[in-house]
């Protein structure tokens, strides 16, 4: 395999779910890129953005940078995050995700692409639920590399030794094109892609615990725009978590379809 003219890229992958309704999001940061005739490993400036983001997030809400950020016990209130010790009540919860989301700046513009999938969703490639929106993911992550003429690398959340299997799968058979009928598809596979799949406790990476928490504050949007919400996520206007992000972060390609918002909806 000969290396990209663009470098090399890292995407982070985790997932939200409740059975009835699956969300994956991706988060890609630079590694390698050209400079001066030669290779510059980037991927330490980003670690650097995101550990003085978290320093941020510490002097303003009391959360210690060694608390994971995780979505569903953030968004409920729940989690001791104040301190480490105490939990933010629910009004106070919401608007600490909502700041906390507002406030990414240690990743690329384009950067971030989710995929949702319900439970009753017609079968992609043979795929359905979680899988379907991982196999819609690996489609649009093989795009951006294409795009930006990189090689990547991939790492899941740990705890999910499925995605394994289907990262494997996708890196020799891809099929794109016609998306409910095998007729007029073509295999693209992820051949851009350099290794096998690797696992990343997101306790101990930021750019994981960053597609945790878009990943469920997508869940909660489209919660919202199928009607589903718990009452709680009603009363605290949860739907509308997601787009606090900025929309220079989002990869509004994603999809062609209305509202173009970084996420690809499976029908």
């Amino acid at each position: 395999m000969r290396l990209r003219s663009g470098g090399i890229d890292i995407f982070y992958i985790d997932e939200s779910n409740d059975g009835q309704l699956y969300v994956i999001t991706c988060v890609a940061v630079p590694f390698m890129r050209p400079a001066d005739g030669g290779w510059n490993i980037v991927w330490a400036d980003y670690l650097d953005r995101a550990k003085d983001r978290r320093r941020r997030i510490r002097r303003t809400f009391d959360i210690p940078m060694s608390k994971e950020l995780h979505g569903v016990k953030l968004a409920s209130g729940r989690g001791n995050y104040i301190k480490g010790k105490f939990n933010f009540v629910r009004p106070k919860a919401g608007a600490v995700y909502r700041s906390i989301l507002a406030s990414v700046d240690f990743v690329p513009d384009a950067s971030i692409m989710t995929a949702c999938a319900p439970r009753s969703a017609r079968t992609l490639y043979g795929r359905a639920r979680l899988e379907s929106a991982l196999h819609a993911l690996f489609q649009r992550m093989r795009l951006q590399c294409l795009a930006r003429n990189v090689n990547a690398l991939v790492f899941f959340d740990a705890g999910h030794p499925e995605y394994r299997k289907l990262y494997r799968q996708a890196q020799i058979y891809l099929p794109t094109g016609s998306m409910f009928r095998m007729l007029g598809t073509k295999n693209l596979p992820l051949d851009m892609f350099t290794k096998d799949a690797n696992e990343k406790d997101s306790k101990h990476c930021y750019f994981t615990q960053l597609a945790d928490l878009v990943a469920y504050s997508a869940f909660i949007k489209m919660k919202g725009e199928r009607g589903t919400l718990t009452p709680w996520q009603t009363q605290y206007a949860m739907s509308n978590l997601y787009d606090s992000l900025p929309t220079r972060l989002l990869n509004l390609r994603a999809s062609s379809k209305a509202p173009r918002d970084g996420i690809v909806r499976l029908p």
